[in-house]
Protein backbone atom coordinates (compact mmCIF):
# COMPACT_ATOMS: atom_id res chain seq x y z
CA UNK A 1 0.00 0.00 0.00
CA UNK A 2 1.59 3.34 -1.38
CA UNK A 3 0.78 6.81 0.86
CA UNK A 4 0.23 9.43 -1.01
CA UNK A 5 2.89 12.28 -0.66
CA UNK A 6 2.82 15.80 0.18
CA UNK A 7 5.78 18.01 -1.04
CA UNK A 8 6.62 21.24 0.41
CA UNK A 9 8.94 23.54 -1.48
CA UNK A 10 9.63 27.40 -1.46
CA UNK A 11 12.06 29.61 -1.58
CA UNK A 12 14.82 29.45 1.52
CA UNK A 13 13.87 30.48 5.15
CA UNK A 14 10.04 30.80 4.78
CA UNK A 15 9.88 27.84 7.34
CA UNK A 16 9.41 24.72 5.06
CA UNK A 17 11.24 22.66 7.54
CA UNK A 18 9.17 23.86 11.00
CA UNK A 19 5.83 23.09 9.05
CA UNK A 20 7.47 19.56 8.50
CA UNK A 21 8.52 19.20 11.84
CA UNK A 22 5.14 20.35 12.89
CA UNK A 23 3.24 17.61 10.37
CA UNK A 24 5.65 14.76 11.12
CA UNK A 25 5.45 15.36 15.10
CA UNK A 26 9.46 14.47 15.44
CA UNK A 27 11.95 17.09 14.27
CA UNK A 28 13.16 15.37 11.76
CA UNK A 29 14.82 18.12 9.57
CA UNK A 30 17.95 20.38 10.46
CA UNK A 31 16.54 24.28 10.84
CA UNK A 32 19.18 26.53 10.69
CA UNK A 33 19.19 30.45 9.66
CA UNK A 34 21.20 29.82 6.23
CA UNK A 35 20.13 29.52 3.15
CA UNK A 36 19.60 25.62 1.52
CA UNK A 37 20.84 24.18 4.95
CA UNK A 38 18.22 21.30 5.08
CA UNK A 39 20.22 18.32 4.57
CA UNK A 40 19.01 14.97 5.90
CA UNK A 41 15.56 13.24 6.84
CA UNK A 42 13.76 14.44 3.98
CA UNK A 43 10.91 12.76 4.69
CA UNK A 44 8.37 11.61 7.47
CA UNK A 45 5.08 10.70 8.44
CA UNK A 46 1.78 12.87 8.66
CA UNK A 47 -1.30 11.60 9.93
CA UNK A 48 -4.44 13.85 10.41
CA UNK A 49 -8.11 12.60 11.19
CA UNK A 50 -6.85 9.53 10.67
CA UNK A 51 -5.56 9.99 7.40
CA UNK A 52 -1.85 9.17 6.72
CA UNK A 53 0.93 10.65 4.09
CA UNK A 54 3.88 10.99 4.00
CA UNK A 55 5.46 14.41 3.81
CA UNK A 56 8.56 15.64 1.53
CA UNK A 57 11.29 18.81 2.67
CA UNK A 58 13.16 20.41 0.06
CA UNK A 59 15.91 22.32 -0.56
CA UNK A 60 15.22 26.36 -0.54
CA UNK A 61 14.26 27.20 -4.17
CA UNK A 62 17.07 29.80 -5.62
CA UNK A 63 17.25 31.39 -8.94
CA UNK A 64 21.15 30.99 -10.35
CA UNK A 65 21.28 28.62 -13.10
CA UNK A 66 25.51 29.19 -13.36
CA UNK A 67 26.10 28.09 -10.06
CA UNK A 68 26.16 23.96 -10.03
CA UNK A 69 24.11 23.51 -6.46
CA UNK A 70 21.63 25.69 -7.35
CA UNK A 71 20.84 23.80 -10.43
CA UNK A 72 20.86 20.70 -7.94
CA UNK A 73 18.60 22.09 -5.59
CA UNK A 74 16.23 23.29 -8.72
CA UNK A 75 15.96 19.64 -10.00
CA UNK A 76 15.74 18.06 -6.33
CA UNK A 77 12.41 20.01 -5.72
CA UNK A 78 10.88 19.87 -9.09
CA UNK A 79 11.48 15.56 -8.50
CA UNK A 80 9.93 16.14 -5.49
CA UNK A 81 7.25 18.16 -7.04
CA UNK A 82 6.61 15.53 -10.05
CA UNK A 83 6.06 12.74 -7.25
CA UNK A 84 3.78 14.78 -4.87
CA UNK A 85 -0.01 14.17 -4.74
CA UNK A 86 -0.31 17.71 -3.38
CA UNK A 87 2.15 20.61 -2.71
CA UNK A 88 2.61 23.44 -0.35
CA UNK A 89 4.07 26.19 -1.61
CA UNK A 90 5.42 28.14 1.11
CA UNK A 91 5.70 31.66 1.36
CA UNK A 92 7.05 34.44 4.35
CA UNK A 93 4.24 36.69 5.33
CA UNK A 94 6.92 38.92 6.93
CA UNK A 95 8.80 39.49 4.02
CA UNK A 96 6.36 40.09 1.25
CA UNK A 97 6.00 38.87 -2.50
CA UNK A 98 9.39 38.57 -3.55
CA UNK A 99 10.64 37.96 -7.05
CA UNK A 100 11.50 34.09 -6.14
CA UNK A 101 8.04 33.47 -5.00
CA UNK A 102 6.38 34.88 -8.46
CA UNK A 103 8.63 32.93 -10.52
CA UNK A 104 8.01 29.59 -8.53
CA UNK A 105 4.51 30.32 -8.91
CA UNK A 106 4.48 30.74 -12.96
CA UNK A 107 6.61 27.40 -12.52
CA UNK A 108 4.01 25.56 -10.88
CA UNK A 109 0.68 26.32 -13.14
CA UNK A 110 2.34 24.25 -15.59
CA UNK A 111 2.08 20.80 -13.76
CA UNK A 112 -1.26 18.96 -13.41
CA UNK A 113 -0.97 19.13 -9.27
CA UNK A 114 -2.67 20.36 -6.69
CA UNK A 115 -0.80 23.31 -4.77
CA UNK A 116 -1.97 25.11 -1.47
CA UNK A 117 -0.46 28.14 -1.37
CA UNK A 118 0.58 28.64 2.48
CA UNK A 119 1.50 32.26 3.74
CA UNK A 120 3.76 31.62 7.21
CA UNK A 121 4.80 33.90 10.02
CA UNK A 122 0.92 34.29 10.59
CA UNK A 123 0.04 34.32 14.19
CA UNK A 124 -2.94 35.78 14.43
CA UNK A 125 -5.76 37.53 13.15
CA UNK A 126 -4.09 41.16 13.43
CA UNK A 127 -0.99 40.03 11.34
CA UNK A 128 -2.99 38.33 8.69
CA UNK A 129 -4.98 41.94 8.20
CA UNK A 130 -1.92 43.75 7.33
CA UNK A 131 0.28 41.26 5.50
CA UNK A 132 -1.73 39.01 3.50
CA UNK A 133 -2.44 42.56 1.37
CA UNK A 134 1.02 42.35 -0.31
CA UNK A 135 0.12 38.55 -1.49
CA UNK A 136 -3.49 38.99 -2.74
CA UNK A 137 -1.90 40.78 -5.94
CA UNK A 138 -0.79 37.01 -6.79
CA UNK A 139 -4.51 35.61 -7.70
CA UNK A 140 -4.40 32.69 -5.82
CA UNK A 141 -5.71 31.14 -2.49
CA UNK A 142 -3.98 31.79 0.24
CA UNK A 143 -3.81 29.70 3.48
CA UNK A 144 -2.42 31.96 6.01
CA UNK A 145 -0.61 30.21 9.39
CA UNK A 146 1.86 30.36 11.60
CA UNK A 147 4.07 27.00 11.62
CA UNK A 148 5.50 27.76 14.55
CA UNK A 149 3.16 28.91 17.05
CA UNK A 150 -0.12 26.58 14.65
CA UNK A 151 -2.16 29.56 14.06
CA UNK A 152 -4.34 28.39 10.95
CA UNK A 153 -2.82 25.30 11.13
CA UNK A 154 -5.63 23.23 11.29
CA UNK A 155 -7.12 24.90 8.28
CA UNK A 156 -4.37 23.88 6.04
CA UNK A 157 -4.32 20.21 7.33
CA UNK A 158 -7.96 19.72 6.60
CA UNK A 159 -7.46 21.17 3.03
CA UNK A 160 -4.62 18.88 2.57
CA UNK A 161 -6.68 15.79 3.88
CA UNK A 162 -9.86 16.50 1.27
CA UNK A 163 -8.10 16.50 -1.09
CA UNK A 164 -5.92 13.27 -0.30
CA UNK A 165 -6.40 10.92 -3.19
CA UNK A 166 -7.78 7.53 -2.29
CA UNK A 167 -5.22 4.81 -0.78
CA UNK A 168 -5.43 1.56 -3.40
CA UNK A 169 -5.12 -1.22 -0.36
CA UNK A 170 -5.01 -3.98 -2.03
CA UNK A 171 -2.30 -5.71 -2.02
CA UNK A 172 -0.45 -7.38 -4.92
CA UNK A 173 -0.59 -11.13 -5.73
CA UNK A 174 2.53 -11.45 -6.50
CA UNK A 175 5.44 -10.56 -3.75
CA UNK A 176 7.17 -7.68 -3.74
CA UNK A 177 11.14 -7.94 -3.20
CA UNK A 178 13.04 -5.08 -2.96
CA UNK A 179 16.95 -4.73 -4.11
CA UNK A 180 19.03 -2.75 -2.10
CA UNK A 181 22.18 -1.65 -1.19
CA UNK A 182 24.99 0.43 -1.75
CA UNK A 183 25.67 1.89 -5.16
CA UNK A 184 27.64 -0.88 -7.66
CA UNK A 185 27.30 -3.58 -5.97
CA UNK A 186 25.28 -5.37 -8.80
CA UNK A 187 22.15 -4.88 -8.08
CA UNK A 188 20.80 -4.41 -11.43
CA UNK A 189 22.97 -7.28 -12.53
CA UNK A 190 21.21 -9.13 -10.44
CA UNK A 191 17.81 -8.14 -11.82
CA UNK A 192 18.89 -8.94 -15.20
CA UNK A 193 20.64 -12.18 -14.15
CA UNK A 194 17.22 -13.49 -12.86
CA UNK A 195 15.10 -11.85 -15.73
CA UNK A 196 17.68 -13.30 -18.22
CA UNK A 197 17.49 -10.26 -19.84
CA UNK A 198 18.67 -6.76 -20.19
CA UNK A 199 15.89 -5.34 -18.19
CA UNK A 200 18.00 -2.54 -16.75
CA UNK A 201 21.03 -0.20 -17.74
CA UNK A 202 23.90 -1.82 -16.10
CA UNK A 203 27.23 0.56 -15.87
CA UNK A 204 30.29 0.54 -13.59
CA UNK A 205 29.08 4.35 -13.21
CA UNK A 206 27.95 4.20 -9.42
CA UNK A 207 24.08 5.17 -9.01
CA UNK A 208 23.33 4.37 -12.88
CA UNK A 209 19.72 3.52 -11.64
CA UNK A 210 18.06 6.61 -10.37
CA UNK A 211 14.46 5.33 -9.98
CA UNK A 212 12.86 2.25 -8.47
CA UNK A 213 12.27 -0.14 -11.52
CA UNK A 214 9.70 -2.69 -11.10
CA UNK A 215 9.72 -6.29 -12.94
CA UNK A 216 7.55 -9.34 -13.07
CA UNK A 217 9.88 -12.44 -12.92
CA UNK A 218 8.79 -15.87 -13.14
CA UNK A 219 10.36 -18.83 -11.21
CA UNK A 220 8.50 -22.21 -11.95
CA UNK A 221 5.14 -20.66 -12.22
CA UNK A 222 5.32 -18.45 -9.05
CA UNK A 223 5.42 -14.90 -10.18
CA UNK A 224 7.39 -12.07 -8.07
CA UNK A 225 7.83 -8.47 -8.07
CA UNK A 226 11.75 -7.35 -8.50
CA UNK A 227 11.99 -3.39 -7.29
CA UNK A 228 15.69 -2.56 -8.56
CA UNK A 229 15.98 0.39 -6.42
CA UNK A 230 19.02 3.68 -6.22
CA UNK A 231 21.98 2.70 -4.38
CA UNK A 232 21.95 4.43 -1.39
CA UNK A 233 24.84 7.05 -1.14
CA UNK A 234 26.20 8.67 2.24
CA UNK A 235 24.21 11.50 3.84
CA UNK A 236 26.80 14.32 2.93
CA UNK A 237 26.67 12.96 -1.06
CA UNK A 238 22.75 12.97 -1.21
CA UNK A 239 22.96 16.61 0.34
CA UNK A 240 23.97 18.21 -3.13
CA UNK A 241 22.54 15.87 -5.67
CA UNK A 242 19.56 14.12 -6.85
CA UNK A 243 19.88 11.53 -4.46
CA UNK A 244 18.02 12.79 -2.06
CA UNK A 245 14.53 11.71 -3.53
CA UNK A 246 16.27 8.27 -4.88
CA UNK A 247 16.83 7.55 -1.12
CA UNK A 248 13.12 8.68 -0.27
CA UNK A 249 11.99 6.84 -3.11
CA UNK A 250 14.31 3.89 -1.88
CA UNK A 251 13.10 4.26 1.99
CA UNK A 252 8.93 3.29 0.14
CA UNK A 253 10.03 0.49 -1.35
CA UNK A 254 11.52 -0.95 1.17
CA UNK A 255 8.15 0.06 3.34
CA UNK A 256 6.05 -1.70 0.41
CA UNK A 257 7.74 -4.65 0.00
CA UNK A 258 7.66 -8.50 1.24
CA UNK A 259 10.77 -9.44 0.85
CA UNK A 260 14.06 -7.35 1.22
CA UNK A 261 17.63 -8.53 -0.81
CA UNK A 262 20.40 -6.17 1.03
CA UNK A 263 22.95 -6.86 -2.21
CA UNK A 264 26.62 -6.66 -0.41
CA UNK A 265 30.20 -6.74 -2.14
CA UNK A 266 31.87 -9.81 -1.16
CA UNK A 267 35.23 -8.39 -1.92
CA UNK A 268 34.44 -5.54 0.33
CA UNK A 269 32.06 -7.32 3.01
CA UNK A 270 30.22 -5.27 5.25
CA UNK A 271 30.83 -1.75 5.20
CA UNK A 272 29.22 0.91 7.65
CA UNK A 273 26.94 1.91 4.84
CA UNK A 274 25.96 -1.49 4.22
CA UNK A 275 24.69 -1.48 8.14
CA UNK A 276 22.61 1.17 7.85
CA UNK A 277 20.78 -0.26 4.81
CA UNK A 278 20.23 -3.02 7.10
CA UNK A 279 19.38 -1.06 9.53
CA UNK A 280 16.47 0.60 7.07
CA UNK A 281 15.23 -2.79 6.49
CA UNK A 282 15.78 -3.55 9.97
CA UNK A 283 13.29 -0.52 11.31
CA UNK A 284 10.81 -0.96 8.58
CA UNK A 285 10.42 -4.49 9.76
CA UNK A 286 10.29 -6.63 6.59
CA UNK A 287 11.44 -10.00 6.01
CA UNK A 288 15.42 -10.01 4.56
CA UNK A 289 17.58 -12.04 2.89
CA UNK A 290 21.37 -10.83 3.00
CA UNK A 291 23.18 -11.67 -1.14
CA UNK A 292 27.00 -11.81 -0.97
CA UNK A 293 27.07 -10.82 -4.83
CA UNK A 294 30.70 -11.28 -6.44
CA UNK A 295 31.54 -14.27 -4.91
CA UNK A 296 33.15 -15.19 -7.94
CA UNK A 297 35.92 -12.85 -7.13
CA UNK A 298 37.03 -13.66 -3.55
CA UNK A 299 39.98 -15.81 -3.31
CA UNK A 300 38.67 -19.60 -1.63
CA UNK A 301 42.08 -20.01 -0.20
CA UNK A 302 41.59 -17.05 2.56
CA UNK A 303 37.97 -17.43 2.90
CA UNK A 304 35.42 -19.86 2.67
CA UNK A 305 31.58 -19.22 2.96
CA UNK A 306 30.99 -19.85 6.33
CA UNK A 307 33.84 -17.62 7.82
CA UNK A 308 32.51 -15.26 5.52
CA UNK A 309 29.00 -15.92 6.70
CA UNK A 310 30.31 -15.04 10.02
CA UNK A 311 31.96 -11.96 9.49
CA UNK A 312 29.17 -10.57 7.79
CA UNK A 313 27.04 -12.10 11.32
CA UNK A 314 29.64 -9.91 13.36
CA UNK A 315 29.12 -6.58 11.40
CA UNK A 316 25.60 -7.42 10.75
CA UNK A 317 24.84 -8.60 14.37
CA UNK A 318 21.05 -7.44 14.43
CA UNK A 319 20.12 -9.73 11.74
CA UNK A 320 21.57 -13.52 12.76
CA UNK A 321 18.28 -14.41 11.74
CA UNK A 322 18.63 -13.55 7.98
CA UNK A 323 19.80 -16.14 5.82
CA UNK A 324 23.06 -15.84 3.80
CA UNK A 325 23.36 -16.82 0.19
CA UNK A 326 26.98 -16.19 -1.67
CA UNK A 327 26.08 -15.80 -5.58
CA UNK A 328 27.78 -14.21 -8.67
CA UNK A 329 25.37 -12.05 -10.15
CA UNK A 330 27.40 -11.77 -13.45
CA UNK A 331 27.55 -15.79 -14.23
CA UNK A 332 24.40 -16.60 -12.37
CA UNK A 333 25.83 -18.44 -10.38
CA UNK A 334 23.19 -19.92 -7.66
CA UNK A 335 21.15 -17.13 -8.65
CA UNK A 336 18.12 -19.53 -9.47
CA UNK A 337 18.62 -20.41 -5.44
CA UNK A 338 17.27 -17.07 -4.52
CA UNK A 339 13.49 -17.69 -5.12
CA UNK A 340 13.58 -20.67 -2.64
CA UNK A 341 14.38 -18.63 0.00
CA UNK A 342 12.58 -16.00 -0.87
CA UNK A 343 9.46 -18.36 -0.58
CA UNK A 344 10.66 -19.62 2.62
CA UNK A 345 11.24 -15.77 4.29
CA UNK A 346 7.61 -14.95 3.28
CA UNK A 347 5.93 -18.31 4.78
CA UNK A 348 8.10 -17.49 8.20
CA UNK A 349 6.65 -13.76 7.73
CA UNK A 350 2.97 -15.17 8.10
CA UNK A 351 3.51 -18.22 10.39
CA UNK A 352 1.06 -18.24 13.05
CA UNK A 353 1.89 -20.13 16.37
CA UNK A 354 -0.41 -21.49 18.52
CA UNK A 355 -0.95 -20.13 22.19
CA UNK A 356 -1.03 -23.67 23.69
CA UNK A 357 2.67 -23.94 22.17
CA UNK A 358 3.55 -20.32 22.68
CA UNK A 359 2.81 -21.26 26.37
CA UNK A 360 4.61 -24.28 26.57
CA UNK A 361 7.65 -22.31 25.13
CA UNK A 362 7.38 -19.35 27.67
CA UNK A 363 7.31 -22.02 30.73
CA UNK A 364 10.41 -23.27 29.54
CA UNK A 365 11.72 -19.73 28.59
CA UNK A 366 10.99 -18.62 32.11
CA UNK A 367 12.44 -21.41 33.88
CA UNK A 368 15.44 -21.50 32.25
CA UNK A 369 15.90 -17.57 32.91
CA UNK A 370 13.46 -15.18 35.18
CA UNK A 371 13.09 -11.46 34.85
CA UNK A 372 15.46 -9.72 37.25
CA UNK A 373 13.95 -8.36 40.37
CA UNK A 374 12.31 -4.94 39.69
CA UNK A 375 12.78 -2.44 42.91
CA UNK A 376 13.00 -5.91 45.12
CA UNK A 377 9.90 -7.51 44.15
CA UNK A 378 9.58 -10.43 41.47
CA UNK A 379 8.67 -9.85 38.03
CA UNK A 380 5.92 -12.56 36.78
CA UNK A 381 4.99 -13.42 33.05
CA UNK A 382 1.37 -15.13 33.12
CA UNK A 383 1.30 -15.68 29.36
CA UNK A 384 1.86 -14.90 25.85
CA UNK A 385 -0.12 -15.21 22.77
CA UNK A 386 0.19 -14.23 18.81
CA UNK A 387 -1.31 -11.46 17.94
CA UNK A 388 -0.29 -10.67 14.10
CA UNK A 389 1.33 -11.94 11.41
CA UNK A 390 3.64 -9.88 9.02
CA UNK A 391 5.90 -9.37 10.60
CA UNK A 392 4.97 -11.73 13.70
CA UNK A 393 3.92 -10.30 16.94
CA UNK A 394 3.69 -11.63 20.22
CA UNK A 395 1.91 -9.79 23.22
CA UNK A 396 3.10 -11.05 27.10
CA UNK A 397 1.37 -10.38 30.33
CA UNK A 398 3.56 -9.18 33.16
CA UNK A 399 2.48 -7.96 37.30
CA UNK A 400 5.63 -5.11 36.37
CA UNK A 401 5.57 -3.82 32.96
CA UNK A 402 8.95 -1.86 34.00
CA UNK A 403 10.44 -4.68 35.18
CA UNK A 404 10.65 -5.94 31.59
CA UNK A 405 13.55 -4.58 29.56
CA UNK A 406 14.92 -4.75 26.46
CA UNK A 407 17.54 -7.41 27.31
CA UNK A 408 14.88 -9.79 28.56
CA UNK A 409 12.91 -9.09 25.53
CA UNK A 410 16.31 -9.79 23.50
CA UNK A 411 16.42 -13.23 25.42
CA UNK A 412 12.49 -14.53 24.68
CA UNK A 413 13.61 -13.70 20.92
CA UNK A 414 16.38 -15.57 20.64
CA UNK A 415 14.47 -18.40 22.87
CA UNK A 416 11.70 -17.92 20.16
CA UNK A 417 13.88 -18.23 17.01
CA UNK A 418 15.49 -21.03 18.89
CA UNK A 419 12.16 -23.26 19.03
CA UNK A 420 9.70 -21.63 15.96
CA UNK A 421 12.92 -20.23 13.83
CA UNK A 422 10.90 -17.30 12.21
CA UNK A 423 14.15 -17.30 9.07
CA UNK A 424 14.55 -13.90 7.57
CA UNK A 425 11.07 -12.65 9.43
CA UNK A 426 11.50 -10.02 12.27
CA UNK A 427 9.65 -9.98 15.26
CA UNK A 428 7.95 -7.91 17.53
CA UNK A 429 7.30 -7.82 21.02
CA UNK A 430 4.49 -6.25 23.44
CA UNK A 431 4.35 -6.45 27.18
CA UNK A 432 1.22 -5.38 28.51
CA UNK A 433 0.51 -4.79 32.92
CA UNK A 434 -2.38 -7.33 34.09
CA UNK A 435 -3.70 -7.23 37.95
CA UNK A 436 -3.28 -10.21 39.44
CA UNK A 437 -5.32 -13.09 39.02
Amino acid sequence: MSKPIVAIIGRPNVGKSTLFNRMVGKRRAVIEDFPGITRDRLYGEARWEGKIFDVVDTGGFLHDPEEEFVREIIKQVFMAVEEADIIIMMMDGESGVMALDIDLIDRLRKYDKRVLYGVNKIDGPKKEKSLLTDFYSLGIDLFPFSALNGYGYEELMDSITEHLPEVDEEKSEYPRVAIVGRPNVGKSTLVNSLLSKERMIVSSTPGTTRDAVDSVCSYYKRNYILVDTAGIRRKGKMAKTVERYSFLRTIKNIENCDVALIILDAIDGVVELDQKIAGFVTSAKKGAIIILNKWDAVTKETATADEVKKLVYDKLWFMKHVPVLTISALSKKRTSKIFPIIDRVIEECSKRISTHELNLFLRSAVSGKEPPLYRGRRVKIYYISQVKTNPPGFIIFTNKKEGIKPQYIKYLEHKLRDRFVFEGAPVDFYVRQRMHK
